[in-house]
């Protein structure tokens, strides 16, 4: 990897990182009208971008673009939903963890990234270590019982941050941002028939939701980057990269919000500390 490529990387953790903290503090409403609110900010920052380009795709990567962004919703929802219960600085390591698991590994077999037994040996020793570090730094080690449907739900809804992270990598002419809008569709799509499932109506005047496409709009700069480091870094190291919003979400969630004393704290730090280590180690392999 070259440097630009993980300087692009490190956008959509930056920016990721942020989004979660932004949506709790600032835009507030609940998981219905912050996932419509998102995608409405995603979409009007993908129509401006693709005014810019001036560029198209086939009608085949429209669709797994399209795809990818709506089964974004399955894995956001169960996000969203799990923040309201457990706070962000507590859901974060561990969908983060879930994450990396199904992305890495579809990446590195599916696609073929990891040649070799030594370059998988490796691959998998660095993935150990980022979910361990992940569960340290959560003290996931003793979740109570009142908690475990949340990280039960948020496993089975991980499979929509796969589908999301994986689609792209199956476009017959990839061109970064040339698919931004189209999944951008997709996600907004999605949002909207769950909202409408949820609420029975159109969101014609759901001020909250209006409020959370600032949130979308930060959102829309990591998930446009990271179409660009899929294509720059392949899907193994472009995600793991954007694993590190673990970092800033978590202790923001921790100072920002209040939801981590100081002990807690010192252990989450020890935990975000070696999850850096086996980011890096990892995209060296």
């Amino acid at each position: 990897m070259d440097k630009m490529g993980v300087l692009i990387g490190l956008v959509p953790a930056l920016f990721w990182g942020i989004y979660p903290v932004w949506m709790k503090k600032v835009t507030g409403g609940n998981f219905l009208e912050q996932l419509l609110g998102t995608s409405g900010g995603i979409l009007i920052a993908a129509g401006a971008v693709a005014l810019w380009l001036q560029q198209g795709v086939s009608p085949h990567d429209f669709l797994l673009y399209f795809l990818s962004g709506f089964l974004w919703n399955i894995g956001q929802i169960g996000q969203c939903w799990s923040f309201m219960r457990l706070g962000v600085s507590a859901v974060m390591p561990v969908t983060t963890a879930l994450q990396v698991i199904g992305n890495s590994l579809v990446g590195a077999w599916l696609f073929g990234e990891w040649q070799g037994w030594q370059t998988n040996l490796l691959g998998l020793a660095a993935l150990i270590v980022i979910v361990l570090c992940v569960f340290i730094s959560n003290g996931a080690l003793h979740i109570a019982k009142e908690e475990a449907l949340v990280y039960v739900i948020l496993l089975v809804t991980s499979i929509g941050y796969w589908c999301y992270s994986g689609f792209p990598h199956y476009v017959t002419n990839p061109n970064g941002l040339a698919g931004f809008l189209p999944q951008a569709l997709g996600m907004f799509s999605g949002s909207l028939l769950i909202y409408l499932i949820g609420r029975h109506r159109l969101p014609t005047s759901d001020a909250w939701g209006v409020r959370n496409l600032s949130a979308g709009l930060i959102f829309a700069v990591a998930a446009g980057s990271y179409l660009v480091s899929l294509q720059l870094n392949g899907l193994v190291n472009a995600f793991v990269i954007t694993q590190l919003n673990v970092v800033i979400a978590t202790i923001v969630g921790a100072v920002v919000l209040h939801e981590k004393g100081g002990r807690q704290l010192l252990i989450t730090g020890f935990g975000l500390a070696v999850l850096i280590a086996g980011v890096f180690f990892m995209v060296r392999v």
